[in-house]
């Protein structure tokens, strides 16, 4: 990963990535880093204050990548039902994919203090506002389906993202769609018309 990469900060991510595939981020040295990086501690510092700076920037380019996937996901569905499920399968198998590196993100990121927690409450609300842009772009189309409050998207975006952290740190990261379907019907709870909830 890291050899395909040919800018330097994205050569540092992919790196810190490689390093968290080999231990936990506490562990995890900017010699590791730079190593896998086949980079400079120099440069580095030219994209990053500090290991953790390096860290949340690993978090939100990750959001960015996964938020691309569920695009994909959405393009091929032909209803509300389906674009429910295969969003849902896509964010749980980008998550189940990459174990070491969502554990580490899901928990070391919200260790770092209001910074990390601004960048959690950023990322849930870009996936709170693409759950609305669906749920409104399906309503368009004349699905008998409810709006949904900003607040109400978040609290869906929170709740799954609190099943999905209970799997990681129990280490259960190979079994996660089975929360698909948990996952699934929350979401349609808060959607479905009157006569379906």
């Amino acid at each position: 990963m890291v050899q395909a990469a040919t800018d330097h900060r994205e050569r540092l991510l992919a790196g810190l990535t490689d390093s968290l595939a080999n231990k936990p981020y506490r562990e995890v040295t900017l010699s590791d880093i730079t190593a896998a990086a086949r980079v400079s501690r120099r440069t580095f510092y030219q994209h990053f204050a500090n290991q953790d700076d390096c860290l949340l920037a690993l978090t939100a380019d990750t959001s960015t990548k996964m938020m691309h996937t569920l695009l994909s996901a959405v393009q091929q569905a032909a209803d509300w039902s389906t674009t429910v499920q295969q969003v849902t399968h896509a964010y749980l198998n980008v998550i189940q994919a990459q174990p070491a590196l969502m554990k580490a993100l899901y928990i070391e990121t919200a260790t770092l203090g209001l910074e990390g927690l601004q960048v959690r409450r950023r990322i849930a609300e870009t996936f709170a506002a693409f759950l609305q842009q669906q749920v409104e772009h399906r309503r368009q189309l004349g699905e008998k389906i409810r709006p949904i409050s900003q607040a109400c998207a978040v609290a869906i975006v929170a709740g799954i993202n609190e099943l999905i952290l209970h799997y990681l740190i129990d280490d259960h990261a190979s079994a996660l769609l089975e929360l698909a379907p948990v996952a699934c019907d929350i979401i349609n709870r808060f959607v479905a018309p009157e006569t379906c909830a």
